[in-house]
């Protein structure tokens, strides 16, 4: 074999390697591609779901329990599947209040009692044998906006309602949100806080619970403050979470201790950075009830240190759980949902940190 073949057929041998290669590349798919997610409110994500427009949420109660129960799609994974009794909704007060206010302490553990009494309430009449049963569903349809009393019970049944804080629980998700990076870096530097641990135990205190516990069986009308107070009360919509709030405040128990409720400019909130933003920030609220994350997130990235006007306070839990990421029935798991959108209710909320956690936890992309 003459030279110029052999060099003829080194160059084709190398071309066929190549279209072989070629050929055999992998091209992108719908397994490489991030889940979509998408901004909506609770309705919005019920509504999009039962028209195909989205092929599923991660919604807090009642949203999910409505689109279960109206046939429009199915639980895909509790929040307890991605974290078993994580803190979700708390009680947080205002710093400012907190330091214009000269009976605050007095204040805030009748707010931690009321809290305790309605959360004992609510869970012994979840008994469907209670006497109160039918009466803490009526409140649920009410607040949460249900006309369907086959969605309140589920929505009930969901959610764990606590009075006890968690800081261990937030101590986790500060974890989480450095992990995931949704702190601003150079508002966390400024904050002066050095770990996950030492923020948590800064933003959480458990004195008022305590005290709560210690007085729980005194009836509340005998723990009442010297002097009516008012407070301006901030809360999320339609959010089953905050039922214990809405039951304390319809029986009469802030009353019974002294407190007149009312509503804050703004509420009932549509998220809980919304209510760190536009309330607590802004000075219109004066004690609040909204997820943990919110509070952790927004109390360092919107706040201006100069004058530390986002500070809260946790002095009481709201609930665990109580979150459920719904899907499409032809839906049927999380890898399933990768090149589609799903609707959340927006950053820094629960809702968005858990989703991340089990998209983490999977190997998933997530995209905005």
């Amino acid at each position: 074999m003459n030279k110029s073949l052999k060099i003829l057929l080194l160059v084709f041998a190398a071309l066929l390697v190549a279209g072989c290669l070629q050929a055999t590349e992998k091209v992108p798919g719908e397994e490489d591609k991030p889940v979509n997610l998408v901004r909506m409110g609770g309705q919005d994500m019920i509504q999009r779901l039962s028209t195909g427009e989205i092929a599923g949420f991660v919604g807090w109660e009642p949203w999910p329990s409505i689109a279960i129960t109206d046939g429009y799609g199915k639980a895909l994974l509790d929040s307890g599947d991605v974290w078993e009794d994580h803190p979700c909704c708390v009680v947080a007060y205002d710093n400012d209040w907190y330091n214009k206010t000269e009976n605050a302490d007095e204040i805030l553990k009748r707010a931690s009692l009321v809290q305790l009494t309605s959360v004992e309430y609510i869970n012994s009449a979840k008994d469907k044998n209670s006497p109160y049963h039918d009466e803490v569903v009526n409140f649920t349809m009410e607040f949460g906006g249900i006309k369907n009393r086959k969605a309140a019970e589920l929505s009930l049944d969901n959610v764990d309602f606590v009075y006890a804080p968690n800081i261990k629980g937030a101590e986790t998700f500060i974890g989480r949100i450095m992990d995931f990076g949704i702190f601003d870096v150079g508002k966390w530097n400024q904050s002066g806080y050095k770990t996950a641990e030492e923020y948590a135990n800064s933003l959480i205190t458990t004195e008022y619970v305590d005290w709560a516990i210690q007085n729980k069986d005194t009836p509340l009308k005998e723990l009442a403050l010297n002097k009516t107070v008012t407070i301006r009360y901030g809360y999320l919509i339609n959010d089953v979470h905050e039922l214990p709030f809405y039951v304390a405040w319809k029986k009469g128990w802030f009353d019974d201790v002294g407190i007149n409720i009312t509503l804050a400019e703004g509420a009932p909130f549509q998220n809980g950075a919304f209510e760190m933003q536009k309330g607590f920030k802004a000075g219109t609220v004066d004690i609040g009830s909204l997820g943990i994350p919110p509070v952790i997130i927004h109390r360092i990235n919107s706040n201006d240190f100069t004058t530390d006007d986002a500070r809260v306070e946790v002095i009481s839990g709201m609930n665990n759980e109580g979150s459920v990421i719904v899907v499409a029935r032809d839906i049927n798991s999380l890898r399933d949902l990768r090149g589609k959108t799903v609707g959340y209710p927006g950053p820094g909320t629960i809702q968005h940190v858990l989703f991340l956690m089990a998209a983490d936890k999977e190997g998933i992309k997530v995209s905005y």
